[in-house]
């Protein structure tokens, strides 16, 4: 008979070499699984806290009575549709507030170095909020819009003393309620109570401050910013041209973004222009890097928020990038509140102050557009 051939046993260096390729594998999984739950918990944690802000409250516009009672007199007439309190009537239309919108005020304060978040009430030397960007993302229509408002717009600002108490209220540039106010987090919910109330006590949901660094720090981490200049800039640089194509670093991002023309009426609102079509090209850009890199959010808010004064967590940072990832984005999404520009003289000399004053029906067209739908009520 033939014996059997015996099977050869693997050796020790073989079978320690499996274990260990075993047990890489596994601290790898656990490494990946650890990542995506560390995901999924900083998403769903941002996505809880803001919806926790989230005010039940609509906006209070001012609307034609006349109108709410002929359109409310021909419902129970014809019988079709109950008629909600919530309901607002325009141009003979009605609409409704977009509840699943979330709002966001973003500011630009005219200084370098950190943000506290701490106020100071003692020399108002906190800044003030030389851009004002009001970004609104509806979830149920996957939207994202964004509102250029002057800085100089005419609207009712508290002063408060160094006791955090208001001693006055006063007409006068939006802008300077941030300083007014101290900065820190009294500017920041006092910003954010200005902005909602003009636009009819529109609910708020998080409001960011940033200086000039965290311009320039983003648009580093942007690898540069292409832009096509929209206005003629010869003044400050001879290569800048209208309709020229330049390429913004973190060098030379924020003259660009703060430069006008003092001796003309009316350059704030180009320099808004300016800085609108800036914010579009960014906005494209962080989107886009987002989708490469979605660390990219998480990385560059720990990178800019020595810079930074803002409510917004890390967590509500992701959870909002990750809702604009699926939101429609075009030409179309931005918008600048329409006004005039008036000179306030102050002396003998020609010396003014550039006020904007604000289109009262332009705002409510467009607020209609942004933040309301029309409820089809016919029969």
């Amino acid at each position: 008979m033939r014996k059997s051939a015996k099977r050869a046993k693997p050796s020790k260096r073989k079978n320690i070499f499996g274990r260990i390729v075993r047990v890489i594998l596994a601290f790898m999984f656990i490494i990946i699984l650890t990542i995506g739950l560390i995901g999924i918990v900083v998403y769903k944690s941002g996505e809880m806290s803001l919806k926790a802000s989230a005010s039940t409250q609509t906006p209070n516009l001012v609307i034609d009575e006349a109108e709410v009672a002929k359109i409310r007199e021909n419902l129970n007439y014809s019988n079709s549709v109950a008629w909600q309190d919530d309901w607002v009537v325009y141009e003979d239309k009605v609409y409704e507030y977009r509840e699943d919108t979330l709002n966001f005020l973003l500011m630009g304060i005219d200084r370098g170095g950190e943000l506290s978040s701490e106020t100071k009430l003692t020399d108002w030397k906190a800044g003030k909020a030389d851009v004002i960007f009001l970004l609104s993302l509806c979830r149920e229509d996957k939207t994202l819009s964004a509102i250029g408002i002057p800085r100089n717009s005419m609207v009712s600002i508290e002063v408060f003393n160094d006791k955090s108490e208001c001693i006055d209220t006063i007409y006068n540039q939006i802008s300077l309620q941030y300083a007014y106010a101290g900065g820190g987090e009294l500017g920041l919910a006092k910003m954010t109570e200005s902005v909602s109330e003009l636009f009819g006590g529109l609910p708020i949901h998080g409001a960011c401050a940033v200086s000039y660094d965290a311009v320039s720090e983003i648009t580093n981490r942007l690898g540069g910013i292409e832009v096509t200049v929209p206005d003629d800039m010869t003044a400050y640089n001879r290569n800048y041209t209208q309709g020229s194509r330049q390429t913004l670093t973190g060098k030379n991002v924020v003259n660009y973004l703060r430069y006008r023309d003092m001796y003309t009426l009316g350059s704030p609102t180009v320099r808004l222009t300016r800085q609108k079509e800036f914010m579009k090209t960014a906005a494209a850009c962080v989107l886009q890097e987002i989708k490469a890199n979605p660390a990219f959010v998480k990385e560059t808010y720990e990178a800019v928020k020595s810079y930074m004064n803002t409510d917004i967590s890390v967590d509500e940072a992701v959870y909002i990038a990750t809702q604009a990832l699926d939101c429609a984005f075009s030409e179309d999404s931005f918008y600048q509140l329409s006004g005039e520009d008036k000179a306030k003289y102050i002396d003998d000399e020609g010396d003014y102050y550039n006020d904007y004053y604000l289109d009262e029906e332009a705002l409510k067209s467009l607020m209609m557009k942004v933040f309301y739908k029309e409820v089809h009520v016919a029969g």
